[in-house]
C-alpha cells in the first residue's frame, strides 16, 4: 500500500515537474516575443525618421515646410508608427541670430510662427517643423533645448550620432498631458561623415524627432500577450533607479514602481525579469504570469493520485495516460512549428524578391533563389560575405548606404533604394526592407533583407525626368522670361532667363520673392495697385516696369501675364511672360528727353542751379528756393552777395573765378554760405560761362549742391581717428603732430617744450576693486583735470591704459614747466567721487624731458621722459622727475639706480603719503 502510494506520488511530481517545465518555456517564450515587440514598437519611429533624413540627404537639405509636410502626410502614421504623434524638424540656432530666425519663418507663410525659450543658453534647439501640425502645435517654435531632460538628448544624439531616446517627459495632447518621449535623429550635412563628437557637432545641421505616447506604443504590445501576461515596464534614470512606466493591468502609466494591488497580481506562478535597451536608452520588463496562464497549467492528476491505495493501479494507469497525453501534444507541438517552418521556407523560396538572412556581422548565411535570380550570385558564391562588398559599385549612392549602416549600427531596421550591380556587371535598383532579428534573450543575432527589383520603375522614372528635362530646357531657354506667381505675389516657378535677369538662384526667390521685389518704387506701387485687380481673373497687356536685378543691373521690361482660377472663381497662380524692351524704351525715352532735357535738367529738386548777370539772378530752379530757404521768386533780382556769409567771401569768390570763368574753362570749389535764416551750410558749388550772351553783360550758370551732411562726417571721422574715444583727448597720432609742431615754434622763437610723461598711480587697485566702468570714470576725471590745468596752446594727450602725455609749449626750464606740473599733480591727487557712491584717488608718477637740445626729437623727447616717469616710480611714485640729456641713458629694466645717473632730483608735493602709492 505505502510502496503503491509512494510511487504514485513520484509520478505525480514528476507531472507537476514536467507540466511546469513546459508552461515555463512557452512564459518565456511570451515574454520575448514582448520584448521584441516592445523594441519594434519603439523602433518604428526611427524607421520614418530616417526615411526623412533620406528626404534631407536626396535634396540637399533644400527641405521647406511643403516638403516636409508632404513627406509626413504620405506616411500612415496610425497604421504604420502606432504611438508617434508625428514628425518633426529641430533646428539649432544661435540666441544672437534668433531675430533674425524668427522673421525668416514669419516671412516663409507662417506670421503666426513664435519662438518659446527659456534661460540664457547660447544655443537653441528650435522646432522648425512639425508635422501634423493641428495634433503638434504646441510644439511648434519650442526650444527643446530650454528643458533640462530634453536638452539632455539632443546633446547625447549629437556625441554619439546615433539614434536617441529621451527619458520620459510630459506631452501635451488633446489638452491633456500623458507621459511618452521624443526619439531624435541627428542629421550632417552633405559630403560629412564625422567620427567624433567635436566632428559632429560642426557637420550637425539639425535633427528629426518624434514624440511618442507611452501608453499608445505599449497598450497594443499588451493586447498581444494579454491572455498570458500582466507586465510593468520601467526605465533607466538620471540616478541609476528604474522609473515606472507601464503598468499592463491598468493600461496607464504608473507613479511607483510596483505600486500595484495584489488583487490585480493573482496567478504570478512564473515570473521574469529582462533588461534592454532602445535607443541608447535601458529599461527593465517584468513579466508576471496570468490566472488564464496559471490554470491552463495541467496539474489534475495529483487529485487523481490522492485516491487510497485500493485505485494505485487505476491511477497508474491514469498518470501513464496523462504522460503519454503531454507527449503526444509535445510532439504535436513540435510538428505544427515543423510545419510553420516548413511552409516559411516554401514562401521564402518561391518569392520573386531576394531575401537574405546575416549573422550579427552582417555576413549572408542564407539567401533565396530570388537572389540568385537577380544578382546572379549562388547561395555558394554569396555565403560569409557582406551584401554591400558583393553587390555595390562605384555607382552605390554612399549617402544612402550611411544610412543603412547607421540604422544597422542601431540594432534597428530600414528602407531604402539603391543602385546595385549583378554578377555579370549589368546594374539593377533595389527596394531593400532590412529588419533585426533576435534571440531568446533579446540579444541581436542578425538582419533580414528583403529586396525588390524596381528598375522597370526607375527607368520610367528617369525616362519622365528626361522628358521633363527637354521641356524644362525649352521652358528655361526661351527668348523671354516666364515665371508663375501665387495669391502673395510670391514665385512659384520661374525659367532660367528670368533668374539671370534678377541675378539670383532658383532657391532665392521660389515662395520668398517675387517680381515687385525687382521693381522701382514706381513699379512697386503700380504692381501692387495692378496686382488686386488681377487676382479677380483680369488680363494683363504690354505694362511696362523697371526690373533692377541684384548687381543693380536695371533693364525694361514689357510684361503680360493670365489669372489661373479655381471651379469656385479663386485665385491659384500667374501665367506671365516678361520681355526684355530695355533698347526700345531707350530709344523712346531719347526721343522724350529732346523735348524735357533742359527743364529736366535745370529745374530739378537735387542740384540747386542760378543764373547770374553781372552777378544777379535772372533766373533759378526750385531746388535753390529749397536750399537756401527762399520763396518762389524771391531770389530774382538780387545780388548773389545774399547767399555769401560777408562781403570778404563774396569778393573773393569772384576774384577766383571770373578769370577762369572769362578763359572758357569751369570753375568748381566748395564753400560756406549762408541760408535765409543765417544757418551756414556747406556748399559743393561749380560755374559755367554762357556763351552768345550780350557783350556788355556777363551771364554765368552755377550748380550749388548740399554736402554739409558730408562735410559733418568728414569732421567726425577726423575727429574719430585723432583723438581717444574714453577721454576725447587727442591720441598718439595727432600728440605726434602736434608735438612737431611745438618743436618748430620752440626753435624759432628759442625757447624749449616740455614733453611730461604720466603714469596713474593707484589705478590698478581701482580697476580691480571698483570694475572697469569705474576705472573709465577715474580715467575721464584725469583727463578732464589734466586739459583744465593748461594753456590753451599745450597738449594733453592719452597714449592708452593710464598713461597720458602733457606737452608744455614755450617753457623756460626746469623752474617754469615745474610749477604747473606741481598743480596738475595736486589736482589729480583729489579726491574721485563715483556714480557708485565710492570715493577714491589716484597720484601720478611724471617724468619730464626739455627740448634743450637743438637737435632733439619729438620720439627721443617722448623715450626720455618714459624713462625719467619710470625712475619716479621707482623713487617713491607721486612725484616728478627731469631727464638730464647730459647723462647717459637710464636703464629702465634695472631695478637699481645706475652710477651717475643722469636724472635731476626728483620734487614731490606737500601732502602726498605713502598710502596713495601703488
Amino acid at each position: 500500500m505505502l510502496g503503491g502510494l509512494s510511487i504514485t506520488a513520484v509520478v505525480v511530481r514528476s507531472q507537476q515537474a514536467s507540466a511546469t517545465a513546459e508552461a515555463g518555456v512557452r512564459f518565456q517564450q511570451h515574454t520575448e516575443r514582448l520584448q521584441a515587440d516592445i523594441v519594434k514598437r519603439f523602433n518604428q519611429a526611427v524607421y520614418g525618421l530616417n526615411g526623412a533624413r533620406g528626404v534631407f540627404a536626396a535634396t540637399h537639405h533644400r527641405v521647406d515646410r511643403e516638403a516636409f509636410r508632404a513627406y509626413v502626410q504620405s506616411r500612415d502614421l496610425t497604421a504604420e508608427f502606432p504611438g508617434v504623434r508625428g514628425f518633426g524638424y529641430v533646428q539649432r540656432v544661435l540666441r544672437a541670430d534668433l531675430e533674425r530666425f524668427v522673421a525668416t519663418e514669419q516671412a516663409d507663410n507662417a506670421p503666426e510662427f513664435k519662438v518659446r525659450t527659456a534661460g540664457n543658453a547660447a544655443d537653441l534647439f528650435i522646432v522648425k517643423y512639425v508635422e501634423p501640425l493641428s495634433q503638434n502645435y504646441p510644439a511648434w517654435g519650442f526650444d527643446i533645448g530650454s528643458e533640462a531632460v530634453r536638452r539632455e538628448a539632443v546633446e547625447k544624439a549629437i556625441e554619439t550620432g546615433r539614434p536617441t531616446l529621451s527619458r520620459r517627459i510630459t506631452l501635451n495632447r488633446d489638452n491633456r498631458q500623458q507621459f511618452g518621449f521624443i526619439y531624435l535623429v541627428p542629421v550632417f550635412r552633405d559630403g560629412t561623415d564625422p567620427t567624433s563628437p567635436p566632428q559632429r557637432r560642426a557637420a550637425m545641421t539639425g535633427l528629426l524627432y518624434a514624440p511618442i505616447i507611452a501608453t499608445e506604443v505599449l497598450s497594443g504590445a499588451a493586447q498581444q500577450e494579454n491572455d498570458a501576461l500582466d507586465f510593468q515596464l520601467s526605465v533607466r534614470g538620471t540616478n541609476g533607479q528604474d522609473d515606472p512606466l507601464f503598468d499592463s493591468i491598468t493600461d496607464t502609466v504608473v507613479t511607483q514602481l510596483g505600486k500595484i494591488s495584489a488583487a490585480s497580481r493573482a496567478g504570478q506562478s512564473f515570473r521574469e525579469n529582462r533588461q534592454f535597451e532602445v535607443g541608447s536608452r535601458s529599461f527593465t520588463l517584468m513579466a508576471t504570469s496570468t490566472q488564464g496562464f496559471d490554470n491552463s497549467v495541467n496539474r489534475s492528476a495529483s487529485w487523481w493520485l490522492g485516491a487510497g491505495g485500493s485505485l494505485i493501479s487505476l491511477m497508474l494507469a491514469v498518470t501513464i495516460w496523462l504522460l503519454a497525453a503531454g507527449r503526444a501534444r509535445a510532439i504535436g507541438m513540435a510538428e505544427a512549428m515543423t510545419a510553420d517552418l516548413d511552409r516559411l521556407a516554401k514562401v521564402a523560396k518561391a518569392t520573386s524578391n531576394a531575401v537574405i538572412i546575416t549573422d550579427a556581422n552582417r555576413r549572408m548565411t542564407w539567401v533565396n533563389e530570388g537572389f540568385t535570380r537577380i544578382t546572379g550570385y549562388t547561395a555558394d558564391e554569396a555565403m560569409g560575405r557582406a551584401p554591400g562588398e558583393l553587390l555595390q559599385s562605384a555607382l552605390t549612392d554612399q549617402v544612402a548606404v550611411r544610412g543603412v549602416r547607421e540604422a544597422l549600427n542601431t540594432g534597428a531596421g530600414c528602407k531604402v533604394e539603391l543602385y546595385n550591380r549583378a554578377k555579370d556587371g549589368h546594374h539593377y535598383w533595389l527596394d531593400i526592407e532590412i529588419q533585426p532579428l533576435h534571440g531568446p534573450a533579446g540579444q541581436l543575432t542578425g538582419f533580414m533583407a528583403i529586396e525588390s527589383d524596381i528598375t522597370e520603375r526607375k527607368t520610367l522614372e528617369l525616362r519622365l525626368a528626361e522628358t521633363a528635362g527637354a521641356l524644362q530646357d525649352l521652358y528655361d531657354h526661351a527668348p523671354c522670361g516666364y515665371y508663375s506667381i501665387d495669391a502673395a505675389g510670391h514665385f512659384l516657378g520661374i525659367n532660367r532667363l528670368a533668374l539671370v535677369w534678377l541675378g539670383c538662384d532658383l532657391n532665392d526667390v521660389i515662395g520668398q520673392l517675387g517680381p515687385c521685389d525687382f521693381f522701382t518704387e514706381e513699379g512697386q506701387a503700380q504692381f501692387t495697385h495692378e496686382f488686386a485687380r488681377f487676382k479677380g481673373g483680369q488680363r494683363i497687356d504690354g505694362m511696362e516696369f523697371d526690373l533692377v536685378s541684384r548687381d543693380g543691373t536695371q533693364r525694361r521690361v514689357s510684361l503680360s501675364a493670365t489669372a489661373v482660377l479655381d471651379a469656385d472663381g479663386r485665385f491659384l497662380r500667374s501665367r506671365s511672360v516678361m520681355f526684355d524692351i530695355s533698347e526700345t524704351h531707350r530709344i523712346r525715352l531719347q526721343l522724350r528727353q529732346l523735348n524735357l532735357e533742359q527743364e529736366a535738367m535745370l529745374d530739378n529738386d537735387l542740384v540747386g542751379i542760378v543764373r547770374l548777370r553781372d552777378r544777379t539772378a535772372v533766373w533759378k530752379n526750385r531746388a535753390l528756393d529749397r536750399l537756401f530757404g527762399y520763396g518762389p521768386d524771391e531770389l530774382l533780382g538780387q545780388s548773389a552777395r545774399v547767399l555769401y556769409p560777408d562781403d570778404a567771401s563774396f569778393e573773393a569768390l569772384g576774384a577766383a573765378a571770373y578769370p577762369s570763368l572769362r578763359s572758357g574753362t569751369n570753375f568748381r570749389t566748395q564753400l560756406q554760405m549762408r541760408r535765409k535764416n543765417g544757418d551756414l551750410i556747406w556748399i559743393d558749388l561749380s560755374g559755367v560761362m554762357l556763351r552768345g550772351t550780350r557783350e556788355d553783360a556777363q551771364e554765368s550758370l552755377w550748380m550749388m549742391v548740399d554736402i554739409t551732411q558730408i562735410k559733418t562726417y568728414q569732421a567726425q571721422i577726423e575727429r574719430a581717428a585723432f583723438h581717444d574715444a574714453l577721454t576725447e583727448l587727442p591720441n598718439r597720432i595727432l600728440l605726434s603732430d602736434r608735438l612737431c609742431q611745438a618743436l618748430a615754434i620752440a626753435g624759432r622763437e628759442q625757447r624749449e617744450v616740455a614733453v611730461c610723461y604720466l603714469d596713474l598711480d593707484g589705478f590698478k587697485n581701482i580697476n580691480d576693486t571698483h570694475g572697469h566702468d569705474a576705472g573709465d570714470a577715474v580715467l575721464r576725471v584725469v583727463a578732464q583735470r589734466l586739459q583744465s590745468g593748461v594753456r590753451p596752446n599745450d597738449t594733453v594727450a592719452r597714449l592708452g591704459g593710464d598713461e597720458f602725455v602733457v606737452v608744455l609749449t614755450s617753457v623756460h626750464g626746469q623752474a617754469d614747466s615745474l610749477t604747473v606740473l606741481q598743480r596738475l599733480l595736486a589736482d589729480i591727487l583729489q579726491p574721485i567721487h563715483l556714480s557708485t557712491g565710492a570715493v577714491v584717488a589716484v597720484g601720478s608718477s611724471i617724468g619730464v624731458a626739455l627740448s634743450s637740445d637743438d637737435g632733439t626729437t619729438a620720439d627721443e623727447l617722448l623715450i626720455r621722459a618714459d624713462q625719467a616717469m619710470f625712475e619716479s616710480k621707482r623713487a617713491g611714485r607721486c612725484g616728478i622727475r627731469f631727464y638730464d640729456v647730459t647723462s647717459q641713458v637710464i636703464d629702465g629694466r634695472s631695478g637699481s639706480r645706475p652710477s651717475n645717473a643722469g636724472l635731476c632730483g626728483s620734487t614731490r608735493p606737500q601732502g602726498v603719503v605713502e598710502s596713495d602709492r601703488r
